[in-house]
């Protein structure tokens, strides 16, 4: 927060420049995809840059990517710090599926089947006839 200057009180917002096009193509978009719950150009560039720090910062902790939340019999739950969501990934008898990506083969798979206690579950599961990746 800024200092008082002249006894005044610190001021609780700034002013910011930007060029009248860029401004513009926020608004239409704003307006055009309420879905996303911005209100104003402001608060459109206060979220932006509240998740591009927050993206740096966790480039900058070298924070893994991937993350185990949980993992049982049906499925491991992962955080993935880049996109910032959970990634369920399922195991089933025809197959492993993740919900985020709706892929047999993403990174989020390939994440789990690294986990022991995920590949002594496939492994299990593969002995009962399911369709799951051979390890």
């Amino acid at each position: 927060m800024r200092k008082r200057q002249n006894g005044q009180k610190p001021k609780k917002f700034r002013n910011l420049s930007m060029k009248k096009e860029f401004a513009d193509s926020l608004e239409e978009f704003i307006n055009e995809n309420p879905q996303h719950g911005y209100r104003s150009i402001a608060q459109f560039l206060e979220d932006a840059g509240r998740r591009r720090r927050e993206e740096l910062k966790a480039t900058e902790a070298e924070e893994p990517r991937f993350k185990k939340l949980n993992a049982d019999e049906n499925g491991v739950k992962i955080w993935d710090n880049k996109l910032h969501k959970n990634a369920d990934v399922y195991f089933k008898p025809d197959g492993i599926r993740c919900i985020l990506d709706e892929s047999r083969s993403c990174e989020h798979v390939y994440f789990a089947l690294t986990l022991p206690e995920v590949r002594e579950i496939v492994r299990s599961k593969r002995k009962e006839g399911w369709k799951l990746p051979e390890l």
